[in-house]
């Protein structure tokens, strides 16, 4: 301690004389004023080290003394050079620092993804046979992966250099899903964003309605931080800071290229209970105040995403028992999206090509719903690769989700004893009052339009729903894999079946998608699967 009173007055000297003469040109003459005082420093340090008892003694071969002078360096060196090996010996330490924090915590050196035709990740369904089906487990990582530099990108995969432009009408679209694969942490999406045949994301998953705190429970596998300090407080410990860690500024930035950023409900291990109509309409609301339009005060330091606004909810409910509500839920939404008159808003759902879907009641639904997104893989009877049967079940859908038409013109002059029961209980769950000082307040004097006869349209473009063509763009991602070449075949055969519904195709998943670019034709250049969909069925 006294060691320390001795020499701080000595060390502020110094950086006092530094600090003076720095300005000087004269080097000779700053190196002189330095070494006089240092050689002040050693004697201040002598006297003190002079009086120490013997115990003390026994320190002073290790204690700490000035350079000796000829150890100091010759005052014509050039500084720059001087500075150059000071760098040098900061990197040295740095690098010290890193090994010695790397033993300390066992990190080893950084593991990429597997650029394996089969990589260790679950795909969005299992194989089934049966009408119910499953998505992947969310990951449970949350390290922070490294980051990779892409490899070269195809022609689909280069920014567009023109100004991109939605079209909810075109017959070609291209919707991916993000951020639940092994490639995630090494396709950013942005890169995504970047691709001109890339129209939507959907951000997979939130997978419970009511979890900590009566709020949703979200898992973005390697995006997204742990639920902030307002998240905690208000005992919301399911939701996930996407600010912190920059998803929300990608997703920013993907839409202020017209690209539209939605999130999904779901994935295969979700718990997506809705154990009434009220509570349904309940989760309609939180959700389109923590994700989307939704401007209440309490809400607004929860939302994962910060200012951002999403641009749609895609429904990927698994579980045939939790379908019972889910048209009350879609509906009460799209009530909501039609009172946001700033932007335009969006409605999917994911069933699987079996029909009857017992967990997407798609007759329910076809008044509410903008894209149904149908996984034709997975299921041997009606998958991409199964031939004329996958042409019969694309052909089966599309007409399916026509009868919409077939219901406007047989409820122009009379409404059916089901809907009139639709709507009372639509009319009864809109007169809930609870206190507006609460969660459960968000809910209290709002109207709630349910399913009614025709399409509710809410100005986004879409006049019926639309067919999505459900592909895996990679092998594991199950049972009716094809390559790019193969695809684009298929896609030949569906684009003379003239489906006036059809709107393209969604892929799981948006990263391995990107990376999908082969050789296929006589151009020598790399398409992928996006690619094709644009080229054959625009």
């Amino acid at each position: 301690m006294l060691a320390s009173r001795t020499l701080f007055p000595c060390l502020l000297s110094l950086f006092l004389c530094i600090t003076t003469i720095v300005a000087s040109e004269d080097w000779d003459e700053i190196a002189n004023d330095l070494q006089e005082l240092l050689d002040k420093i050693e004697q201040s340090h002598e006297n003190h080290v002079s009086g120490l008892t013997r115990r003390d003694s026994t320190a002073r071969r290790t204690y700490w003394k000035p350079i000796s002078p000829t150890q100091r360096p010759d005052p014509s060196d050039s500084f720059s050079d001087q500075l150059s090996q000071l760098a040098g010996q900061l990197g040295s330490s740095l690098n010290q620092l890193i090994a010695l924090i790397q033993q300390q915590y066992n990190i080893g050196a950084p593991v990429f993804a597997s650029s394996s035709a089969h990589p260790t990740v679950l795909p969005i369904t299992r194989q089934s046979t049966q009408s119910t089906y499953a998505t992947p487990r969310p990951s449970t990582n949350y390290a922070a992966s490294p980051t990779m530099q892409p490899p070269p990108s195809s022609s689909g995969s280069q920014p567009t250099s023109g100004t991109y432009t939605f079209d909810p009408q075109a017959p070609n679209l291209n919707v991916v899903y993000y951020s639940q694969t092994d490639l995630t942490s090494t396709v950013p999406l942005t890169q995504i964003c970047a691709d001109p045949s890339i129209d939507i994301v959907i951000l997979a998953f939130v997978t419970e309605l009511f979890g900590p705190g009566n709020y949703p429970s979200m898992n973005m596998a390697s995006n997204c931080w742990a639920p902030n300090t307002a998240q905690q407080a208000a005992g919301a410990t399911g939701l996930l800071d996407c600010v912190g860690d920059g998803l929300a500024a990608k997703i920013a930035t993907c839409q202020s290229q017209g690209k539209k950023v939605m999130l999904s409900l779901g994935g295969a291990f979700a718990k997506l209970q809705i154990p009434s109509e009220d509570k349904a309409v309940e989760a309609a609301h939180t959700l389109w105040d923590l994700f989307l339009g939704g401007s209440n005060s309490p809400s607004a330091p929860l939302r994962p995403y910060g200012s951002v606004v999403l641009d749609g909810i895609d429904l990927d409910n698994e579980t045939p028992a939790n379908a019972a509500y889910m048209p009350t839920l879609m509906s009460t939404l799209r009530s909501l999206m039609a009172t946001d008159p700033s932007k335009a808003y969006y409605l999917s759902a994911a069933p699987q090509c079996p029909q009857p879907d017992q967990s997407i009641p798609v007759p329910e639904l076809l008044n509410v719903i903008d894209f149904f997104n149908v996984q034709f893989y997975n299921n041997p009877s009606c998958q991409l690769n199964a031939g004329q049967a996958f042409l019969d079940s694309l052909h089966s859908w599309s007409q399916a989700l026509m009868m919409i038409q077939q219901q406007d013109d047989a409820t122009s002059t009379s409404t059916t004893t089901k809907q009139k029961q639709k709507q009372k209980r639509q009319r009864s769950s809109s007169r809930i009052k609870t206190n507006t000082n609460t969660h459960e307040g968000i809910i209290s004097s709002r109207s709630n339009i349910g399913p009614g006869p025709g399409f509710v349209n809410i100005n986004n473009g879409i006049m019926g729903p639309r067919l999505l063509l459900g592909t895996p763009a990679f092998p594991a991602a199950g049972s009716g894999y094809v390559s790019v070449s193969e695809y684009k075949a298929i896609l030949e055969q569906v684009k003379t079946l003239a489906l006036p519904n059809l709107a393209g195709a969604v892929f799981w998943d948006g990263a391995y998608e990107i990376r999908s670019g082969a050789v296929i034709d006589e151009t020598g250049t790399e398409k992928t699967y996006a690619d094709v969909v644009r080229e054959i069925l625009g």
